[in-house]
């Protein structure tokens, strides 16, 4: 197990807190971030093989998976005796269906229906189950992981150190006439042997591409004046920590190391003011009126934080972001990626809110790397 049995109880708790409060006799839980949350079980199999979760009001959860990953739920599960099998030529509607029987569930069972692993045509052939009201929770049962414990929190802490090493190792494997994929092998090296769990790098790109986040690294060669993007992302446990630096091979102009400088400032300043109990809007407008003033962009449109904490392929984050619009106070163990990507100029942090400040959980120096 990640963690101590003491704190999936806790989550439990939680859960079960979250239930009464709705009048649910049972939680149903396919996103595999809330799975390997509630019951400990994780499998690098979650794309491939179909598993979910019951939590009821008392008891132990009980894990349904596939018969492949039984090896691993044992040696990851909370509770390794309660799990129930299911073997290939099964679809996932027949196994949800006798996972149903056999647990003889009834009442109200609400369910993640905003996962990807609960598609609605899996919904829609058990909706009819007998003695079963089935509630769609959409999205909001992944609420319940924005507060990270000490323990998460370690985890984060150990990646933020990983992505300080790769952004070294990236930096200095930048040269004009080297390729990003040089990069790339520098960063992942840096990775596994800092401790990463993972050897993906995060997104790099050079040139025209620089300007654009979600861009992965190829043979593309680096020449004078290319801005070059790195976004470096190492895994503890699953728990994710990540940055972005910007450098420029040659010179750069002058107005481009003034705006990045100020963009450090803005950063600096916006987490100035993150706290437990600040609104989200307060450093979001520090970041959206800073970037505008250097003109350096028209108009700044982007998220300026979402959440980031323990995250399973096919996500990159966590469902809790600051935008212009957003709506909700800091609390006290919230994590979030912090970052301002303007125009090919990049910089950004992974924090953790606390009582009376943030902690920086990524550390290398903030400022236009030149090569």
């Amino acid at each position: 197990m990640w963690f101590a049995s003491a704190e999936y109880m806790t989550r439990v708790d939680k859960a079960r807190k979250y239930m009464a409060d709705r009048e649910l006799d049972y939680l149903m839980v396919f996103e595999p971030e809330m799975v390997t949350y509630l019951t400990g079980f994780y499998t690098q199999g979650y794309s491939t093989s179909f598993q979910f979760a019951l939590i009821g009001s008392s008891g132990t959860p009980l894990t349904v998976l596939r018969k492949a990953e039984e090896h691993h739920f044992r040696t990851t599960g909370a509770w390794a005796d309660n799990y129930l099998l299911w073997y290939d030529g099964e679809t996932a509607a027949e196994v949800v269906r006798r996972a149903l029987s056999e647990a003889s569930v009834a009442g109200r069972v609400g369910f993640d229906g905003g996962s990807w692993r609960a598609p609605f045509s899996l919904i829609h052939s058990v909706l009819g189950t007998n003695g079963i009201e089935f509630v769609n929770l959409g999205e909001e049962l992944d609420s319940l992981r924005f507060i990270k414990s000490h323990a998460e929190l370690g985890y984060l802490r150990e990646a933020g150190q990983v992505v300080g090493l790769m952004h070294a190792a990236g930096i200095e494997a930048a040269r004009a006439g080297g390729t990003e994929r040089d990069i790339a092998i520098a960063t992942s090296t840096a990775a596994v042997r800092g401790g990463s769990d993972f050897s993906d790098p995060g997104p790099i790109a050079s040139g025209d591409r620089a300007h654009h986040i979600h861009n992965w690294y190829s043979d593309r060669v680096l020449t004078d004046r290319d801005l070059v993007f790195l976004e470096m992302t190492a895994h503890k446990k699953n728990y994710h920590a990540r940055s972005m630096r910007t450098l420029v091979i040659g010179e750069p102009e002058k107005r481009m190391v003034d705006t990045f400088r100020r963009f450090v400032e803005v950063q600096d300043e916006a987490l100035a003011t993150v706290k437990a109990g600040v609104h989200c809007s307060v450093p979001d407008r520090i970041v959206r009126d800073g970037v505008l003033g250097t003109k350096w962009v028209e108009r700044y449109p982007n998220k300026t934080f979402y959440g980031i904490g323990m995250i399973l392929w096919p996500n990159t984050y966590e469902k809790l972001e600051v935008t212009h619009n957003a709506d909700f106070c800091f609390e006290a163990g919230m994590t979030f990626h912090a970052y301002i990507s303007a125009n090919g100029l990049n910089i950004s942090e992974t924090i953790a809110v606390t009582e009376d400040g943030c902690e920086v959980l990524t550390h290398f120096d903030r400022e236009l790397f030149i090569k």
